[in-house]
């Protein structure tokens, strides 16, 4: 959950897009209420955030890093099982589903990406974990680079739909 304040004022910049939220969900009620409170060890910072983007988007409360309140006021956390049929009334534009795949079998995965595929904008990002490929799983996405990341979107952004 880190990342995504920075993620969410990269791609604002970039598309020249007002995001106005963040959404985390996760099975685990427990999970979901240590994200919503948004503080984390020392640790857990240190695994590949900036100095800067740490600076910038959080605080430091005792010997622990809390979240700076107008980002955590953008966010939501919500109980979900990303398997089971699920509705928003929007698309996102950038998903994030990091090492979620890696426990679940070949057909858990498909059902899994085309969930989310259902829900993601026509010019959005999917991005999975460094250790997983939707190659086959769901087709209507093709891989992309940027650097050394891979993120996933759709083929043909004209017919950007699952049925």
């Amino acid at each position: 959950m880190k990342s995504l304040p920075a993620a969410r004022r990269r791609v604002s910049t970039t598309t020249k897009r007002n995001l106005t939220g963040i959404l985390g969900t996760d099975i685990s009620n427990q999970v979901v209420a240590r994200a919503s409170y948004g503080e984390y060890n020392r640790m857990e910072m240190e695994r590949g955030l900036p100095a800067e983007m740490l600076a910038r988007h959080f605080m430091l409360s005792g010997d622990r890093w809390r979240i700076r309140d107008e980002i955590r006021s953008i966010a939501t956390f919500r109980t979900m099982n990303l398997l089971e049929p699920f509705w928003f009334p929007y698309s996102f534009d950038l998903i994030f589903c990091r090492n979620v795949a890696i426990y679940f079998t070949e057909a858990s995965k498909t059902r899994l990406f085309r969930n989310l595929a259902k829900y993601l904008a026509k010019d959005g990002a999917l991005i999975i974990g460094s250790t997983e490929s939707i190659s086959g799983l769901c087709p209507e996405l093709e891989p992309k680079r940027y650097l050394r990341a891979v993120f996933y979107q759709w083929k043909n952004t004209a017919s950007a739909s699952i049925p």
